[in-house]
């Protein structure tokens, strides 16, 4: 929370910055206020910034059904520039097939959980509904939109589960005893953690008075798992995309 904090208040200090900027900048003409609806789709991945040497090759990634949906307002201080902000409900998420070698994870036995190190094929499944919370600096020209600052988002429902087969797992590290997995669940969807934030940055191209479409980067800087989580022997991240069509309710 210490993170989350400390993120909202650099967002906060830009907001008044932008502000106090803005102070000395002719608004004659220009409507204070904008706000559009948007209908989107998330396309990216939860995962590390880079991949760990423990996996040795991606077999399978496959999209699932990510909408989104949200409203944003921005607050104009010139025919340039502005602050813009917002809420959006969307679904973050991806099935990934991998060869592993030595993934330090918590495997369900039917004598109870096993922790150790496995090596053969993974499979995991992401499925997260977010409320986000986006502020952002916006710049603008006739046709184009650029945004970049930050977003805050809560988990509303989470789903972090799947499988390993055909291999086998070291109790408790690599030098542990081997036992031979056939096929094994896990599910760690209660252990992820409830609050996600990071960098916002977008893209926006506008086609006539009303519409538009968004190409939106969420860059998580939070893992999704707490440090004490020894399931997943890396660290973790939401990093998406979000392309999107924006429909302009008007100017206030």
């Amino acid at each position: 929370m210490k993170n989350i904090s400390y993120l909202m208040g650099v967002l906060l200090m830009l907001f008044f910055n932008q502000i106090s900027f803005a102070q000395g900048e002719p608004t004659s003409g220009i409507k204070k206020f904008s706000h559009a609806v948007t209908l989107g789709y998330n396309l990216g991945a939860t995962a590390p910034f880079s991949l760990p040497n423990t996996i040795r090759e991606i077999n399978s990634y496959q999209l699932l059904f990510t909408p989104s949906i949200g409203y944003e307002v921005k607050r104009h201080f010139n025919d340039r520039w502005g602050i813009g902000g917002g809420i959006q409900f969307g679904i973050k998420g991806m099935k990934v097939t991998d060869s592993v070698q030595y993934f330090h994870t918590i495997l369900t036995m039917e004598d109870g959980q096993f922790e150790g190190d496995f090596s053969g094929t993974n499979q995991t499944q992401v499925y997260n509904a977010y409320l986000v919370v986006p502020l952002y600096g916006v710049y603008q020209s006739k046709l184009w939109s650029f945004k970049l600052g930050g977003y805050l988002a809560y988990a509303m429902s989470k789903r972090f589960k799947g499988f390993v087969a055909d291999g086998y797992i070291r109790k408790g590290n690599s030098l542990g005893g081997k036992v031979l997995i056939d096929k094994s669940s896990f599910d760690f969807s209660n252990e992820m953690k409830d609050w996600d934030w990071g960098v916002y940055a977008g893209v926006g191209r506008r086609f006539d008075a009303n519409w538009s479409v968004n190409f939106n980067v969420q860059l998580g800087l939070e893992p999704i798992f707490p440090d004490s989580f020894k399931g997943v022997g890396y660290k973790l991240r939401n990093i998406y995309t979000n392309i999107a069509a924006s429909y302009n309710l008007g100017s206030f």
